[in-house]
């Protein structure tokens, strides 16, 4: 347990921490949004419809224990949840309550007595859960509206497009052309070690201004990912807290798409 607990202490450990973040000047500015951003609290229809999407089979966050199918099955529960997460949305304050997980450790390969081996997974409460998804389909909803968000190369966790699908076809269309015209063909993958690990929280400060996210919409992510704490558990043992001073968590409903912002910033570069 300590060779644990001092390898993700070492991994979440904020670098930096004062550092600040500053889109460089040869990076193309994005134009002004034609469309605003939607600030009004999140409705009872929209938090019922991500309740629904929901699969009931998703584990639990294993401190509070609470299904989803409870919100699924009784109205008065998501009439009380809606309420909670709109005040939550107009004090731009996310309850410390909320910020309290426990990251999964799931064995990828290799020795098992090795921290790095795993791939931590941070299930949240189904509170957080439905708000950081209210969160991200604003968010989404803004980013498409203005075209800001770049499909046509980066289609990772977005939704309601086949990007893995797509990318395998083009690539064995490209082979299939290189065989039949009896043509040499170079294929690089590249894979990011901890990507999502290594997002500084400043950095995604500057990478929502750069898209031209509202302050009230920037304050709210900056509360979620301050103190925010976890605990590392496996079949044998859990480790104590630690707080998350770097990088965005996987199982965390916002972080594939702050993610996919700031690769998107050098998209733009790139295009």
């Amino acid at each position: 347990m300590s060779e644990c607990l001092n390898y993700f202490k070492k991994t979440l450990c904020s670098i930096n921490p004062n550092k600040l973040f500053c889109i460089p000047s040869w990076i193309p500015k994005l134009s002004d949004p034609i469309v605003n951003f939607d600030l009004q609290p999140p409705t009872y229809r929209q938090v019922t419809n991500i309740i629904r999407r929901i699969k009931a089979s998703g584990s639990p966050c294993p401190l509070g224990q609470l299904s989803i199918i409870c919100f699924k099955r009784c109205p008065f529960l998501r009439t009380y949840l809606t309420e909670v997460i709109r005040s939550v949305w107009s004090s731009k304050s996310v309850p410390a309550e909320w910020k309290k997980a426990c990251s999964i450790l799931i064995h990828k390969k290799g020795n098992t007595s090795d921290p790095s081996n795993f791939r931590p997974i941070t299930p949240e409460t189904i509170q957080l859960k439905v708000f950081t998804s209210c969160l991200r389909n604003a968010m989404f909803s803004f980013l498409t509206a203005n075209n800001f968000i770049e499909h046509q190369i980066q289609k990772g966790f977005t939704p309601n497009l086949s990007g893995t699908l797509e990318h395998t076809a083009q690539m064995t269309n490209i082979i299939n052309q290189a065989r039949i015209k009896q043509r040499s063909v170079v294929i690089t993958l590249l894979d990011l070690k901890n990507a999502f690990g290594e997002v500084h929280h400043n950095l995604i400060q500057s990478v929502l201004d750069y898209h031209h996210i509202p302050k009230d919409v920037s304050e709210i992510i900056k509360s979620l990912y301050t103190d925010f704490n976890t605990a590392f558990i496996t079949s044998e043992f859990s480790a104590p807290f630690i707080t998350v001073g770097r990088g965005v968590l996987q199982g965390n409903c916002l972080s594939p798409l702050i993610f996919n912002m700031c690769i998107n910033s050098f998209i733009q570069h790139k295009n």
